[in-house]
């Protein structure tokens, strides 16, 4: 089974053409290539499906093998492979996600710009001894802002993540943010992300801080999101206007699963 390796700032995936999974258990599959000992390694696999509403469906499983509607740096990585792949024509694209279609304009360099869709925001709650802004981003996140630099890097995420992510409050599990606003338009943050863990970084969760950020009066957009592994930007003129979130997508290696 052939398969190429991508990430967005860190987060890393196992891109795999359709043809080659068809028939296949996906969560089965997600587990084994995903485990960093006995596999490749990755945060999740992506499958660029046909679509009769756009361009291409993404499927994507985390490395648990649970699905999520929706992965920001996933869907920059799809289009990228999708253009160079020949799956798509142009720099334009529409992608259809279970959170909803996503629109992206890709660049030259691989990196891309998609229109996320709007926050929603589902009030503030008090969980393990921090406050957190509940956001939906078409998959939910819980995020926390904390008073400065050192404390984001101090948290253990292994310890203060998985208890929050699995709360009854969230009955289908939730992505965690910790971040601190530096200034007006930079926030630092770090992600304990549902069905993965700890995380080099998230789209969807830089989208879920920003959009946190601002409402909160923390910052004003466009918003550098500084992540473990990298920075992505995040626009958003509030209300229900979309969000956009430009970042890169990168390749780092192909093979043959041998499975």
């Amino acid at each position: 089974m052939r398969f190429t390796k991508m990430h967005g700032a860190g987060n890393d995936f196992i891109v795999i053409d359709p043809c080659e999974v068809k028939g296949a258990d996906l969560a089965g599959l997600a587990r084994k290539v995903c485990d960093r000992h006995f596999g490749v390694g990755a945060d999740g696999i992506l499958v660029p499906a046909p679509s009769q509403v756009a361009d291409l469906k993404m499927v994507y499983l985390n490395s648990d093998g649970s699905p999520s509607q929706m992965c920001g740096n996933g869907i920059r990585c799809l289009a990228r492979y999708a253009r160079d792949y020949e799956l798509t024509e142009g720099d334009a694209l529409s992608v259809e996600t279970e959170a909803g279609m996503k629109k992206l304009l890709l660049f030259q360099d691989g990196s891309s710009r998609v229109e996320m869709g709007p926050p929603e925001f589902e009030g503030e709650v008090e969980l393990h001894g921090f406050s957190f802004l509940r956001v939906s981003m078409g998959n939910p996140h819980a995020v926390a802002f904390l008073g400065n630099d050192k404390e984001v890097e101090r948290l253990v995420l292994k310890e203060v993540g998985p208890p929050i992510e699995s709360d009854p409050l969230f009955p289908e599990k939730t992505n965690v943010e910790f971040g601190y606003a530096r200034g007006l338009n930079e926030v630092r943050m770090r992600i304990w992300e549902r069905g993965a863990g700890e995380t080099l970084a998230s789209g969807s969760g830089s989208c879920a801080t920003a959009a946190a950020a601002i409402h909160q009066g923390l910052a004003e957009s466009p918003i550098q999101v500084l992540l473990e592994g990298g920075t992505v930007e995040v626009e958003w003129a509030g209300g229900d206007e979309p969000m956009y979130m430009k970042g890169p997508a990168e390749y780092v290696c192909e093979g043959n699963l041998l499975l």
